[in-house]
């Protein structure tokens, strides 16, 4: 009997139950054939899809989302860096699949989040700044896995992640590993913005690496649940530049110099007409806090191994946004939309099932990775999502549908949309009405900006702005985004209470410094 192409005569012909709209994975068929040939199947009559994640079947894969804040992917080793910056994350890439083209929805924290837990564009979900909050009636990953029957659990680190953004939805535990927990309470409880003032100046100079390993480590140890959902974000490679020794001089133990990496983006005498030594020398803090949050993936992964949930664990590791150290007059992220701030890296493992060790160059966005996550795990990507699955591409070494990337910035008085293609880009200012376009090929770090607007790229370009904005449109107007206002009411107070973070008698044990 021939397999249609849903897999439903062959999947009847040996039991399995697949759930509507899912087709088997080359690799799943691959994997079932080679069981029968060696003499049945022992999971044949096991259920697929929902029906068997709502049993919290320990057969199903556990998910570790590790996201690492402001990391640049042309600092990475398995990127093509020069410096050797992160020997456990070119381990892990090499053990799974490498996108090299990855685009995030904006060049900041708390909307790039936003978008990857509900595969939703900045102005769809509606979480583009920080006097927001994202709204319950949007759907996160972590829900969907915890309907589905997932154990679900978060580890955070800066202050843009905090529950009251509405991060925390989904998670049967959210645990903030920051120093200054009861600080971001306190002054969310005021009605005052944890953007600035005694939290930024906190959470700049926190060092929470250690926090957060003790703290997953912990759970791995603790949790009997399987599968499970884990989230992890880590904080430290964001500015302040301050990493701990041997980190602080391994990249320029020569320097001199007075400039440290702290007040990076206060202090006024770091500048783009600062002297080059000295500003290699905070480029070099900046590595030494990515092979310092690298030891601690490395640490993260060894708990998973030492687990033996290795194979049984699909590692995806990605960043938010990156960092301008003056490639376009600027220092930090949140103010452009050029590829040094919202190029990301994405590497994802699952030994046995993602191929190892292969490169992609096809174009992915931030988006992408919920559908893509809901895909490996043969579950219906629904409606009310954006982004669409890289598991085609893993499977083919190609992708069919349109990855046109949408990136936005509507933040510290900026309006500002990217359209980007692999080759080409347009930035366009909302404000001024006024557009660059970038040729990607000629000029990968667009630095010339195209002089005629009337060239064919260029109006191909200008159409694909109309038809996003079209797009945008469509979701704009099926899933309307809620304004809703990031204080401490009611429910979000409840909210906290449950988490541990308000009314109880002593601070959660995973927020104690190791």
């Amino acid at each position: 009997m021939m397999m249609t192409e849903d897999g439903g005569d062959w999947a009847e012909r040996i039991g399995l139950m697949l759930p509507l709209r899912v087709r088997l994975r080359p690799w799943t068929v691959l994997m079932v054939t080679a069981a029968l040939l060696a003499g049945g199947c022992s999971r044949e009559n096991e259920p697929k899809g929902a029906a068997a994640l709502a049993h919290a079947d320990q057969s199903w894969p556990n998910i570790v989302l590790i996201s690492i804040d402001t990391l640049r992917p042309d600092h990475l080793g398995c990127y093509g860096y020069e410096r050797d910056t992160s020997p456990n994350i070119d381990r892990l890439a090499a053990e799974g699949a490498l996108f090299e083209n990855v685009i995030s929805s904006t060049s900041w924290t708390l909307p790039a989040h936003c978008a990857l837990f509900t595969g939703l564009a900045d102005t769809v979900h509606g979480c583009v700044e920080m006097d927001r909050r994202l709204a319950e009636s949007h759907t996160t990953l972590a829900e969907r896995l915890q309907a589905a029957g997932y154990a679900t659990v978060g580890f955070f680190s800066g202050p843009a992640l905090h529950p009251v953004f509405g991060l925390a939805q989904g998670f049967d535990k959210y645990v903030d590993c920051t120093s200054y927990a009861e600080l971001t309470v306190k002054v969310a409880g005021a009605g005052q913005t944890l953007d600035g003032g005694v939290v930024e100046s906190r959470s700049n100079a926190d060092i929470t690496n250690p926090r957060v390993y003790a703290a997953v480590q912990r759970w791995l140890k603790e949790n009997e649940r399987r599968p499970f959902f884990m989230f992890i974000h880590m904080w430290d490679v964001h500015f302040d530049f301050i990493p701990p020794p041997p980190y602080d001089r391994r990249f320029d133990p020569d320097y001199s110099g007075s400039v440290t990496g702290e007040d990076f983006f206060i202090d006024p005498s770091i500048n783009a007409r600062m002297p080059r030594r000295d500003l290699e020398h905070i480029i070099a803090l900046y590595d030494g806090e990515i092979a310092w949050t690298d030891e601690h993936v490395g640490k993260i992964l060894g708990a998973i191994d030492a687990l033996e949930l290795r194979d049984s664990t699909i590692v995806v590791l990605l960043s938010d946004h990156g960092e301008e150290f003056f490639e376009h007059g600027r220092k930090g992220h949140r103010q452009t939309l050029y590829d040094e701030v919202i190029r990301i890296p994405l590497i994802v493992r699952w030994p046995g099932h993602v191929p190892a060790g292969r490169r992609y160059s096809d174009q992915a966005r931030m988006i992408d990775v919920l559908p893509t996550l809901l895909d490996l795990l043969e579950l219906a990507v629904p409606d009310d999502i954006m982004g669409q699955s890289l598991v085609p591409l893993l499977a083919s070494g190609s992708l069919s549908h349109d990855t046109l990337a949408i990136s936005e910035l509507f933040s510290v008085g900026r309006e500002l949309r990217a359209y980007r293609r692999p080759t080409h880009k347009l930035i366009h200012d909302l404000r001024t009405k006024q557009s660059q376009i970038f040729d990607l090929v000629a000029d990968p770090n667009e630095k010339s900006p195209l002089g005629s607007m009337a060239t064919d790229r260029a109006r191909a370009l200008f159409g694909d702005m109309q038809r996003a904005q079209a797009w945008l449109d469509e979701y704009r107007d099926r899933f309307p985004a809620e304004r809703v206002t990031p204080v401490l009411t009611d429910n979000v107070r409840r909210q906290l209470e449950s988490l541990g973070y308000i009314g109880g008698a002593a601070e959660p044990a995973e927020r104690e410094t190791p």
